[in-house]
């Protein structure tokens, strides 16, 4: 038993998950907190608005297994809905911690300013989009309460929400030892489960390992890496789960996503008679708009929530557990596997793109695999710079490749290059994602951070454009980018053609600054990704529109 402030025993637990840096935006009512934590000795990366610290805080996470966003009440709260919406989608581990009114005047009429309904109302709002949640009123249980929503952050991968009122955050309480986590006895259906994935492994003459982005979340990597090596099975990545297995790696044979993916690549995994689905939740977007011929009799799909092998099902399996014992069992001498071989995919024609000047968007992939290397992560925005992005190579790549919120390129970047501090962020961005948060750039040149951000510039939002027609609603503004990164103390290039985009990504390398290369693209130029999609979607859309 012991005594100590309720702030300083909260952030001890944010410290001890690993996290270095926060992210927020002061505000009155979460000011005492932001002094307590000077006082611990964290501090926090400020954001120029809250929809950035919600970003930021996610690109963190998806790196350090938490990321924490400290905001104000109301003003600053609900601002962050949408991104937290996307952490909880995308099951990123993002606590939100939110200052509040002081308890005192909780049992008036919530006539205070940011407030709203009522005073549980934000808590409310944040219930739909966090797995726990709490408002620390009662220093009697404010211990049980803060370790309650952050052990359930972390187990799950999925944000929670603590309100801590002002007359709160130096509050002292009573703290005692936690208790041990209780262990589920599954031990019976996990071996179950095993025998049967084993058997069907064994039995298949070509099986296809789809990995998905649990495996990052919950730091399965390593060791799904390991059983792909035992059993020398091909792999493929989902798109929310890209680079959640090394794409350099031999076993690697590219992404699928459904129809719009590689054709070699689609025909390879849907004539499968062994999917393996390891981490994928087989959402909409995982499945390329349900275009996936993926027959259930097939597939083996391991996630965190349970395991299902053809139509035998299996709930309350650690998927830790599961893909350790695989791993460890198909590496032993002791448990026979067979093991496979890797086809070879043919890339996608570019010889089209080669005989243009201009500079185009597979162009700029071409470039970007011949210049990423270890010391750089990807993360990108939404539109064809994500779908572009689905071609590069690279063995760290971070996207919202499932709820698809644009904006999320330039302030997850900052929180990425923080989590990860020997890579160099590579942004990719469209116009219109980086008129929503691209000045963020400040912030990194603020905080000494070095992204090199790739605005895609085809002064339209091109993925509606085609999946649609051209409208004036469509249609963006050009920007002088370069100036804009010029007035915040960064460095940038604008490149017209191929050979601009060679030479700004060398003087990228070499600047130890902030480096935005502005990418003039046509307006009618996408990925042949994007292509496959819009036509897809196109004729639904259409459809309703007339």
């Amino acid at each position: 038993m012991a005594k100590v402030k309720l702030a300083d025993y909260l952030f001890k637990r944010i410290s001890d998950a690993g996290v270095e840096t926060t992210f927020g935006i002061p505000g009155d009512f979460i000011l005492p907190f932001y002094a307590a934590q000077e006082r611990f000795g964290l501090k926090t990366a400020v954001m120029t608005h809250e929809p950035s610290v919600g970003y930021a805080a996610d690109g963190y996470a998806r790196l350090k297994g938490l990321g924490v966003a400290l905001v104000t009440y109301g003003a600053g709260g609900l601002n962050m809905v949408n991104p937290v919406g996307l952490a909880y989608a995308e099951e990123s581990p993002v606590l939100v911690i939110s200052g509040g009114p002081e308890t005192r005047f909780r049992q008036q009429k919530p006539q205070l300013h940011h407030c709203v309904k009522s005073f549980e109302t934000q808590r409310n709002v944040f219930a739909e989009v966090t797995e726990a949640q709490t408002i620390l009123t009662d220093p009697s249980s404010a211990q049980v309460e803060v370790d309650r929503v952050v052990d359930t952050v972390l187990k799950v991968s999925r944000p929670g929400y603590i309100e801590i009122p002002r007359d709160m955050v130096n509050h002292e309480i009573i703290t005692s030892e936690k208790a041990p986590p209780s262990v589920e006895g599954t031990a019976q259906a996990l071996e179950e489960a095993l025998a049967e994935i084993l058997h069907r492994l064994n039995s298949a003459e070509r099986p296809v390992l789809f990995v998905g982005a649990q495996t990052r979340r919950f730091k399965l990597v390593d060791k799904v890496v390991a059983l792909a090596e035992s059993l020398n099975i091909p792999v493929v990545t989902a798109i929310l789960g890209k680079a959640s297995f090394p794409e350099t790696h031999q076993n690697f044979i590219g992404t699928y996503f459904g129809q719009f993916a590689n054709p070699g690549v689609r025909e390879y995994v849907e004539s499968s008679d062994c999917i393996f689905c390891l981490g994928v939740v087989l959402t909409e977007m995982e499945t390329g708009g349900y275009t996936a011929k993926l027959d259930p009799a097939r597939l083996i799909q391991a996630t965190a929530s349970e395991v299902t092998v053809g139509y035998h099902s299996y709930t309350g399996l650690d998927l830790s557990t599961l893909v350790a014992e695989l791993s460890a069992r198909t590496a032993s001498k002791l448990t026979p596997t067979k093991r496979f071989t890797i086809p070879k995919i043919d890339p996608e024609d570019t010889s089209a793109a080669k005989e243009r000047k201009e500079l185009t968007v597979l162009a700029m992939i071409e470039e970007l695999n011949q210049f990423i290397s270890e010391r750089h992560i990807v993360v990108s925005d939404v539109g064809d710079c994500l779908y572009a992005g689905l071609s590069l190579k690279t063995n760290a790549f971070i996207a919202p490749g499932y709820y698809s919120s644009m904006g999320f390129g330039v302030p997850a970047a900052i929180g990425a290059q923080l989590a990860d501090k020997n890579r160099r962020p590579i942004v990719l961005v469209g116009d219109g994602g980086f008129q929503m948060t691209g000045m963020e750039i400040s912030t990194a040149v603020k905080l000494g951070l070095n992204p090199i951000v790739i605005v895609f510039n085809n002064a339209t939002y091109a993925m509606l454009r085609f999946v649609d027609q051209q409208r004036e609603y469509y249609k963006l503004p050009r920007w002088d980018y370069v100036t804009i990164a010029r007035a915040v103390g960064a460095q940038g290039a604008q490149a017209f053609t191929r050979s601009d985009f060679q030479s700004a990504l060398k003087e990228a390398e070499k600047s130890n600054e902030l480096y935005l290369i502005d990418a003039m693209l046509p307006e009618e130029d996408i990925s042949p990704t994007l292509k496959r999609l819009t036509d897809h979607f196109g004729k639904k859309v259409k459809a309703a529109i007339s």
